[in-house]
């Protein structure tokens, strides 16, 4: 029995591991959050910030896994520059190799990614997507 054949979609491949991270930082997230200090105040900035971090990747891993399951390339795109365009989650050799892969699929699929603090935008038209 041969062993499957390696997914020539460098986007589509690079889904799985982009969930895995994603699962795991919330993982630790939850962790974080669960062992916190009480009482917390409403004003403990290191809270709320890892509280919305959370939130953030939990938002994303339910569209990774919408977008896996469904096959939806067009979702998983930006699903992954969404990815990009959030700051750093930690600073581990992982996450920074996941990021440089992905920017460079993102970029080669002529996907503009554009962070403000605000909000990022996701140009998926550029490409012709």
């Amino acid at each position: 029995m041969e062993p499957p054949a390696a997914d020539p979609n460098p986007l589509r491949a690079l889904g799985a591991p982009l969930r895995d991270f994603v699962r795991r930082a919330k993982t630790s997230l939850d962790d974080e959050i669960r062992s916190y200090p009480t009482p917390i105040p409403r004003c403990d900035a290191q809270f709320n910030y890892a509280y919305e971090q959370r939130a953030r990747l939990a938002a994303l891993s339910q569209r990774i896994d919408a977008a896996i399951d469904d096959d939806g390339a067009t979702e998983l795109l930006r699903a992954m520059a969404e990815f990009s365009a959030l700051p750093p989650i930690g600073e581990s050799s992982e996450e920074h190799a996941l990021r440089a892969r992905i920017t460079d699929a993102l970029a080669r699929a002529g996907v503009q990614v554009v962070a403000s603090p605000e909000r990022s935008a996701i140009d998926l038209m550029a490409g012709g997507h």
